[in-house]
Parts: structure tokens; sequence; C-alpha cells
């Protein structure tokens, strides 16, 4: 395996920087779920759910930003989805295509008990979108966002969580996947875990990535105290060896990436464990970690802190690798009300150079 990755210019030890680019205010309560893409000019596109209320359940649609230098400042403020759902419209995804155009996928939530998962491209670099394409079932099949992984054969895969019944809180995983851009789409198989006399139970928040040799993991939230994982070599059609990582977790989603110019893999996560917790801890000590065996391990001196957590809590992680720096977004929650998500959510923007992670 690769020591690191190749990095043209010099290595920067340069620590981790952040800031909050969407502060919560009176009007929305909530900005979240965000996901970037860099456009062909070298600027960002920036969407995510913005709600008017603090809750799930809340109102909310997708909105867009654009920065003209690498993330520091967000201008150019659009609706890029309109709230046409019954509930809401949230937790966007934006992709580079094999073909140079732009993917967006998306949760339209007619209810708490009825949701899709929905696809757009752009030609014209986000300034506009094609007609939405369903690419899910019945019930509630949706997605978390940032959560769509083109691969090298051009193939697009997005990761869903399922449920009949959502009152029940208990999910499962779908992989969905398309040949031909978007326009159709198949689905595999559920991955299921079993059900749990807990909070929640099962599997949900999958992430998927594409590995060095051509095969796919996937990573999911569980009520079980520990991230789970499983494989598929056929590209996303079939899933097998499920089992635990050796990383704890609160139930709390976590995203992977695999590195530019280099086989490692980058897991972001909450890094708290509370077998006391109804949630099994809470959502602070976000860390990175790399895996330098397709994530079969992650070592601890590959383990770094982002945010401790002494000032409240933070959760749903976006990654974007752009220029050899990482740009994550986060929400972040104060913490005396992070119990029960109830409070105002603000965006956070983190950068540092991906030589960062193996100082």
């Amino acid at each position: 395996m690769k020591a690191g990755p190749r990095i043209a210019e010099p290595i920067c030890m340069q620590e981790p920087t952040s800031k909050i680019i969407l502060p919560a205010d009176e009007t929305f309560l909530r900005h979240s779920e965000a996901s970037i893409v860099e456009l062909k000019d070298q600027t960002l596109l920036m969407a995510w759910s913005k709600f008017s209320g603090n809750h799930d359940n809340s109102k909310s649609h997708i909105a867009a930003r654009i920065s003209e230098d690498g993330g520091h400042t967000w201008t150019n403020e659009r609706i890029l989805v309109p709230n046409d759902a019954g509930l809401n419209v949230m937790s966007p995804a934006l992709r580079r295509l094999g073909d140079g155009s732009l993917g967006l996928i998306y949760s339209f939530r007619e209810s708490k008990n009825k949701a899709r998962r929905l696809f757009q491209r752009s030609f014209d670099e986000g300034k506009t979108w094609t007609p939405s394409i369903n690419i899910t079932e019945d019930d509630y099949q949706t997605g978390a966002h940032d959560r769509l992984t083109v691969l090298s054969t051009g193939r697009i895969i997005a990761p869903l969580h399922c449920t009949k019944d959502w009152d029940e809180h208990y999910l499962y995983i779908k992989v969905a996947r398309s040949d031909d851009l978007g326009r159709t789409w198949k689905l595999s198989d559920a991955v299921t875990l079993p059900r749990l006399n807990a909070t929640e139970s099962g599997a949900q928040e999958p992430d998927v990535v594409e590995r060095a040799d051509g095969s796919l993991l996937m990573i999911m939230r569980t009520a079980t105290g520990s991230i789970y994982r499983a494989e598929s070599f056929d590209q996303g059609v079939h899933w097998m060896r499920l089992k635990s990582t050796d990383i704890n977790a609160p139930i709390a989603p976590s995203i992977i990436r695999r590195i530019p110019n280099s086989e490692d893999l980058l897991l972001i996560w909450n890094w708290v464990y509370d077998p006391t917790d109804p949630m099994l801890g809470r959502r602070k000590r976000l860390a990175c970690a790399i895996s330098k065996d397709g994530g079969d391990s992650w070592p601890m001196e590959y383990r770094k802190i982002l945010e401790e957590g002494d000032e409240g809590c933070f959760s749903y992680p976006s990654c974007t690798f752009y220029k050899n720096q990482a740009l994550l977004t986060y929400y972040v929650m104060e913490e005396e009300v992070e119990f029960n998500f109830d409070g105002p959510r603000s965006l956070k923007l983190m950068r540092f150079p991906i030589s960062w992670l193996y100082s």
C-alpha cells in the first residue's frame, strides 16, 4: 500500500481552521447537510438543507451558494430545489459525473413515513437542472447528504436507508445504481441488521467508497456502538461480509472517502461511545482516521481529533478535496439542547491540507 498521497507542492503541516459560514437565525433555525462540488472554472458550488425550524420534519428547501476563493467566502445564494414536497426537501449530494455533467441527488419527503430519493443533472455547471427522476420504490426510501459515488467505470452509486414504518425506528439499507448517467436505476437487495431494544435499530445513512482495486466498501450508522461495514465485488449489485469495524461510535452518521492519488481511505465520525446514553453518546469529538488496507483497520497513529466538542456538538459532516486540501462541512449545535436535537444549528466549514492527516 502507498505511504500517503502524492502532493505536488511542499508538505504543509498547517493545523485545521474552521468558521461558521451559515449561522442560524430567527427565520432559518437550521443550516445542515451540505455538499460541495468543484466547478470547471475552479469555483465551488455548495448545496445544503435550509430549514425554517430545527427538526428533521420542519419545512426546508435546498439552497445553494458559490465560492470564488476556495470556500473562504460564499455569495449568490439561491434556491436550488424549492420545497414542493408534502413535508420538505433536504440532504443534497453533488458530484461530477462521468460525462462531465453535474449530478444532484436529494430527499423528497412527503411525510415522516413516505419519502424518496430524486436525481437531476446539470449541463451548465449548476445553473439549470433537468426534471427530477425518482430512483427509489415505495414506502420510506431515502438517503443522507453528500453520498453519491461515481465509480471509475462511470456507474453511479446512491446508498439508501429504508423502512416500512418510520415509527418503528428500524431501518435497512439498499444501494441504487445507474449505468446511463442517472436516467434509469436498479436497487440492490436489502442489507439488514437485527432489531434491537434501543432508540433505533438496524442500519442507516450508509456511505460508499470505491477502493483502489475497484471493489466497494460501505459503512453504515448502527445502534450497536460501532460503525458497521459491507463489501461489494460487482460494483454494488451484491453486498457481503457484513460486520462491525473497530470504530466505536454513537448513533450518528459517518462518511468515508478515498484520498486523491492514494489507495488510503479517510473516515470522519464522532469518536464518542457511552452505553448509558440513549443515543450511545453525544455527537461530540468529531474525528478522522486513515486506513491503509482498504478499511480493514484504522490504526490509532492515523486517528486525529478535528473538534473536541467543548463548546457544543457536531454532526452530519461532508468532505470535498480541493487543491490539496480537505474541505469539511458539519452542523454545530449547543450541547445543552443536543439530547433532543431541538436547538438551532449553524453550518461550519473546516479546512486542512491533506498532508496534515499524515503529520
